[in-house]
C-alpha cells in the first residue's frame, strides 16, 4: 500500500474511532497511536503527560521522538537523545549548530507544514507538535502516534524550561533533566553576576526583515532570557503577541541603551534605517552599543542551551570580549 493511502486509512479509522467513543462519553479515553502496539488501558507503569492538549499516555518511555520545532531537538539532545525525525525547514546546518556536532536524523520538511508521510515513515513512538503551529493537525498525528503539543513558538523562557521537564518526562529521563536544570541554573547565575556589574540595563531585541522590524518583547524567548539576567526589556509583551511589529518611531521614543538586531537579511530593514538622522541620534548608535547577532541563536532554537548561549554571546558583545557578526 503507497504511504499516501496508508495515511488516507489512517484517518478514516481514526474518524470512526472518534464518532464510536462520542457514543459512550463516560468513559475514560487514552490516547494511543494505531501502529505502536499500546493497548486502550494504561499499565500500572504507564507514563501520562499532561500538556497543552490534554493528557496522552504511554506504556513506556517514548524512544523514536519527532521533533516539529527546533526547541523540542535541542531538549532532546540535551538529555542524550537525537531525535529520529525534525522538521527542520531543509536547514540541516542548522540542526548541527543547534547541536553543537553533526546529527543524523531524518528530516521532516518544514516547521509550518510538516510532512506526515515523512513522520509515519520513521515509525515514531512519539511526536513533540507545536501549540501554535500543529494544533489543527493534532488529530492527524496521533493517528501516526502518540503527540503531545507543547508551546513554543509563541512561549517564554519559563515556557521552555517547563516544556523541557515535560519532555524528559516522556522519555524517562527526569534525574538526567533535574541535573541539567541544576547546571543550567548555575550558568545563568553566573551570567547574571556579569550582568549586574553593567551599568546601562535598558534593551531592545528584534528581528530585522526587509519588510518590518519585530521586537522581541519580555513575554518571548530572548526577551525573557535577557529579562531574566537581570536586563530590562524596553518592550513589555503579553504571550498573545510577543513580537509586535515595531516602527523606528516607536524605537525612538523608547531610545534603549542597548539593540540586538537578528537578522540573515541581506535587505534588512535596518539597513535603511542606518542612514537616517533619526536612527544616528539613538542613545545606543551613538554609544556603538547596537549588536547584530545569531538569528537562530537568540529567537529560533529556544530551547535550554540556547538560553546559555544568548546570555554568554550578550556579555561577551558588551564586555568587549567578542565582536558584533
Amino acid at each position: 500500500m503507497k504511504m499516501h493511502q496508508w495515511i488516507k486509512s489512517l484517518l478514516v479509522a481514526g474518524t470512526c474511532t472518534a464518532i464510536l467513543a462520542g457514543c459512550g462519553n463516560t468513559a475514560q479515553s487514552t490516547e494511543t497511536s494505531p501502529n505502536s502496539g499500546y493497548s486502550a488501558a494504561p499499565a500500572a507503569s504507564a507514563i501520562t503527560i499532561e500538556h497543552d492538549m490534554g493528557s496522552t499516555t504511554l506504556q513506556v518511555p517514548a524512544k523514536n521522538v519527532v521533533a516539529l520545532e527546533w526547541s523540542f531537538a535541542d531538549d532532546l539532545l540535551a538529555l542524550g537523545i537525537t531525535p529520529v525525525g525534525i522538521a527542520d525547514d531543509n536547514k540541516p546546518e542548522a540542526m548541527n549548530k543547534l547541536a553543537g556536532k553533526s546529527i543524523e536524523y531524518m528530516p521532516m520538511g518544514e516547521r509550518e507544514t510538516p510532512d506526515l508521510e515523512k513522520i509515519a515513515g520513521v515509525a515514531p513512538d512519539l511526536i513533540i507538535a507545536d501549540t501554535d503551529r500543529h494544533s489543527k493537525i493534532k488529530q492527524q498525528l496521533d493517528q501516526i502516534a502518540p503527540t503531545i503539543v507543547l508551546n513554543s513558538r509563541k512561549g517564554s523562557y519559563k515556557d521552555s524550561l517547563k516544556d523541557f521537564e515535560v519532555i524528559a518526562k516522556a522519555v524517562g529521563k527526569e534525574d538526567e533533566a533535574k541535573q541539567r536544570l541544576q547546571q543550567h541554573d548555575q550558568i545563568m547565575a553566573g551570567l547574571k553576576k556579569q550582568a549586574d556589574t553593567l551599568k546601562e540595563k535598558r534593551v531592545l531585541i528584534g528581528v530585522a526583515r526587509k519588510d518590518g522590524f519585530n521586537a522581541h518583547t519580555t513575554a518571548s524567548y530572548a526577551g525573557a532570557v535577557l529579562q531574566d539576567l537581570g536586563f530590562d526589556n524596553v518592550v513589555k509583551g503579553t504571550s498573545a503577541d510577543p513580537y509586535p511589529d515595531t516602527n523606528l518611531e516607536t524605537i525612538t521614543s523608547l531610545d534603549p541603551d542597548i539593540i540586538f538586531i537578528a537578522t540573515d537579511d541581506s535587505e534588512a530593514i535596518t539597513n535603511e534605517w542606518k542612514k537616517l538622522p533619526v536612527w544616528n541620534n539613538l542613545k545606543a548608535v551613538k554609544n556603538n552599543q547596537v549588536y547584530m547577532v545569531d538569528r537562530d541563536i537568540w529567537t529560533r532554537f529556544r530551547g535550554i542551551t540556547p538560553a546559555e548561549k544568548i546570555g554568554q554571546n550578550a556579555i561577551d558583545l558588551l564586555t568587549g570580549k567578542t565582536q558584533s557578526k
